[in-house]
């Protein structure tokens, strides 16, 4: 029992709630993670690491159909001023108009990050220099991408862009999370967790307490901080216990859902890992996919648990 309090405590410190990370039914088995710790590991490495250069080829030979192709059918493009192309012909007819205005541009890419999340998303992150003409001196900007497995061929599905000395907003970044605000419950035979999350005073931080109340045994409590990483370009959080158990996860926005790779430590030193897929279902309930948990050195059951926010109180 002490074990299954320390993993569902560490749940709870992932995203602020999970009391059913080991008590509810398994995910599906297209969640299920790849257990590599490096890209290399991966048999999937050399596929997403030609994704750059195969876009670099199709886009300075001025072949849009072939820099589509490249992307997912309601892949979404959004560029440093923030606007955004949806769908595989928009984002053709996009480049189209480019190598057409433009028939010279040129592109390189150069990686620095390939990171698996799991058997059908990977995350790139990388600088991309693109020039209009061999006269222009072009503009390095950094950028990344969501790549998602289909019918076993990676795509690209989310494009972002940034201005070259791109500064971003930590509020503005945090905001497609902003629908975590308020108070949440989830409850089981085992106990009760309630969350609450709030902005910070100064708007560049989610602030999250939770109550773990098991039916039997004693009360734990703990905090998260989730914010903007500008080093990292991505959001991340750290969370801590009363025992002194700690977590910080990546935060990565993919199809409708966040997928976090969450890491920590219990207080006797154990470590623990999990990917969970958050999935919002309406503006008063979401749903966490957990896989791929390790405590310490053993694997443990895949779950599924849904969360729903807890209503005002009535007004006297």
């Amino acid at each position: 029992m002490r074990t299954q309090l320390l993993i569902v405590m560490l749940a709870a410190l992932s995203v602020g709630f999970g009391w059913n990370l080991v008590l509810s039914q398994p995910v599906a088995q297209s969640q299920e993670v790849t257990k590599v710790k490096n890209i290399g590991d991966s048999p999937d490495a050399g596929s997403l690491e030609a994704s750059a250069p195969m876009f670099e080829k199709a886009f300075n030979a001025g072949d849009s159909k072939a820099v589509a192709a490249l992307f997912t059918a309601d892949a979404e493009v959004v560029d440093e001023d923030g606007n955004v192309v949806q769908g595989r012909a928009n984002i053709e007819a996009r480049f189209a108009g480019l190598f057409k205005q433009f028939p010279q541009a040129r592109n390189v890419v150069e990686l620095t990050s390939l990171r698996q999340l799991s058997t059908d998303v990977a995350v790139e992150e990388g600088f991309s220099t693109t020039t209009l003409s061999p006269d222009d001196e072009g503009s390095r900007a950094p950028y990344s991408i969501v790549h998602l497995k289909r019918d076993g061929k990676w795509l690209m599905a989310r494009v972002r862009d940034f201005p070259e000395e791109a500064v971003p907003n930590a509020h503005d970044q945090l905001r497609p999370l902003e629908w975590l605000v308020g108070h949440w419950v989830d409850e089981s035979q085992e106990g009760r967790v309630e969350t609450t999350c709030r902005w910070s005073e100064d708007g560049n931080y989610l602030l999250q307490d939770y109550v773990v109340k098991p039916r039997r045994g004693n009360v734990m409590t703990g905090t998260q901080r989730i914010g903007w990483d500008p080093l990292r370009r991505t959001i991340r959080s750290w969370a801590f216990d009363h025992s002194g158990a700690f977590t910080e996860a990546n935060w990565t926005p993919v199809a409708g859902a966040w997928v976090l790779k969450v890491n920590g430590v219990t207080p006797d030193g154990q470590s623990v890992s999990v990917t969970r897929f958050v999935t919002p279902i309406t503006e008063d309930s979401f749903q966490i996919d957990s896989t791929n948990l390790l405590f310490g050195n053993e694997v443990m059951p895949d779950s599924s648990v849904r969360v729903v926010k807890r209503p005002p109180a009535p007004t006297k």
